[in-house]
């Protein structure tokens, strides 16, 4: 593939808002189908369980506290992608840990939904993807480490901050198809 175009800068670009609004995880499953975007789209129109719509589920955090972090390397011609998804929980309790406990040993897909109203797809690859068994995908995202603690004196923060980390053979895809969160419930679904 050639280079074929320029890359501009608007003034909207210029106006746009870092940070992360909303989380959803889900673990890969037998069945799940992923269709991407037509070339030269670079995106998923739609993740579905096995032909119905994907059940999320919602990860609330501390304001200002996740981000979306992409480091490419290059070796021998091939480049991976390592897609960091950070998030802080305040106040640890049994209840954030036992749910935590359940994202140790699984296989998981995440969108992170920036305050631009973009949804970036992590822990799904188009390249080198498993074509027969799409759940069987390797460029799954996993957890990379948890770190908090009670803090020492009144002022510090109790919480603990979660770090997932997919390496992918492509840039996160944005997903363009439809997304239903229901906040009260802490679930989300995605469809065409």
């Amino acid at each position: 593939m050639a280079i074929d175009t320029g890359l501009g800068v608007t003034c909207a670009d210029l106006q746009a808002t870092g940070g992360i609004k909303q989380i959803l995880l889900r673990s890969w499953a037998t069945g799940d189908v992923v269709n991407y975007g037509a070339a030269g789209t670079h995106s998923i129109v739609s993740i579905l369980e096995t032909a119905a719509d994907a059940n999320w589920f919602v990860y609330e955090f501390k304001n200002e506290t996740p981000a979306l972090t992409i480091n490419a390397t290059k070796e021998n011609g091939s480049t991976a992608f390592e897609c960091g998804l950070s998030f802080m929980l305040p106040k640890m309790d049994v209840t954030k840990f036992s749910e935590l406990q359940n994202l140790l040993n699984t296989c998981m897909m995440g969108i992170a939904i920036d305050t631009n109203d973009k949804a970036f797809v992590i822990g799904v690859s188009e390249k080198y993807a498993n074509e027969d068994v799409p759940s069987k995908n390797q460029t799954f995202l996993n957890l990379a480490s948890m770190e908090g603690g009670t803090g020492a004196a009144y002022s510090d923060e109790n919480g603990i901050t979660v770090s997932l980390m997919a390496r992918q053979f492509e840039l996160p895809r944005e997903y363009a198809g439809t997304i239903t969160v229901d906040t009260s419930a802490l679930t989300a679904t995605t469809g065409a």
